[in-house]
């Protein structure tokens, strides 16, 4: 059913991107670009309704396929749907700030109500039980996963290739066992609908995610982290590690505009991902080195890390150490030139 639903979802976007690009043209509903942009031509945007539409109809039939979970499937849906509707009326007129970080801070604090606070330190140095932090922490990180792949939406290809193979191999190492093997299906649609969407978004981008899609996928790739990791969070290690390219280069960039004194969301070009684009003055290879990346780096790790969990923050770091590194020496943050 597995190999069924992936395809049935690229398919189904495929399609369904094709219609909202029709669309988005007759409205005008373009990607102008500008000083900051990556781009040089007006592209349509908001291609990532379908991912939407894909993944929360996935999140319908998982209920009643299983008939399990549902109090996580509803937060799933009323969630993601606060995250998508906030990213379409940005794509459509603009969101303000406040607007944009409220509507975040509600689907994430929906999302780990229905899960509940982490049962057992992610960390052997840090208990955070069933205390206060274990409920802050995950807030926090499912806030910053949907500002995430809103960040790293810069060339074409990037974020829905970093989607379907985190949320596809996430599925495949975490989604059994311990893991509520119930989700799997959500994760699949994801996965497949981003891969879907990725025909008419490289080699050459004829539509753009916009936010709808942007935040939606940071979204569920933080549900897939807490739901599938289950009753063993030692798992989530895995997630990160498959997610490592994307943490590191916005987690170095932000850190190194908050030292120059830079306002972390106005818009600019200093990420290490546009920096190698403009350097190499290709978004396909710098797409496509991320893929090589994800497959021979950060897969193998993550692969380890799920079969030795005691040792999972310590492959980890040796995942991303390299990776953060990498991005600072590539000048990630720092002003633009």
């Amino acid at each position: 059913m597995g190999f069924l639903a992936f395809f049935a979802s690229a398919f189904l976007a495929l399609v369904l991107v094709g219609v909202v690009r029709s669309i988005a043209l007759r409205a005008g509903i373009l990607d102008v670009p500008n000083s900051r942009s990556s781009h040089v031509a007006a592209t349509p945007r908001g291609g990532g309704i379908a991912i939407v539409t894909i993944t929360l109809a996935a999140a319908i039939l998982q209920f009643g396929v299983y008939n399990q979970h549902w109090i996580w499937l509803l937060t799933f849906l009323v969630g993601g749907g606060i995250v998508a509707l906030a990213g379409f009326l940005d794509d459509l007129r603009g969101l303000p700030a406040l607007g944009r970080a409220s509507s975040h801070m509600a689907a994430a604090t929906l999302l780990v109500f229905a899960v509940g606070s982490l049962p057992t330190p992610p960390l052997p140095w840090l208990h955070i039980g069933h205390s206060s932090l274990g409920w802050i922490v995950p807030i926090i990180a499912i806030v910053w996963s949907i500002n995430l792949f809103n960040f790293m939406d810069g060339i074409d290809g990037l974020a829905a290739t970093q989607c379907a193979f985190v949320a596809g191999t996430g599925t495949v190492l975490c989604g059994t066992g311990d893991g509520l093997g119930e989700a799997n299906l959500v994760q699949i649609a994801l996965s497949g609908s981003a891969l879907g969407f990725l025909v008419w978004n490289f080699p050459r981008a004829r539509i753009f995610l916009g936010d709808v899609g942007s935040g939606f996928i940071g979204f569920g790739i933080a549900a897939g982290t807490l739901f599938q990791t289950g009753r063993n969070p030692g798992n989530v290690w895995a997630w990160i590690i498959l997610n490592g390219l994307f943490i590191s280069d916005a987690t170095v960039t932000i850190l190194v505009r908050l030292v120059h004194g830079q306002r972390i969301y106005q818009a600019h070009r200093s990420h290490a991902y546009q920096r190698l684009a403009r350097r190499w003055n290709s978004h396909q290879a710098v797409t496509l080195l991320f893929v090589a990346i994800n497959v021979c780096w950060c897969l193998p790790w993550a692969a380890v890390s799920v079969h030795q969990p005691t040792a999972a923050p310590l492959w980890a770091s040796i995942a991303l150490v390299p990776l953060i590194i990498s991005a600072a020496l590539m000048g990630a943050g720092r002003p633009d030139v």
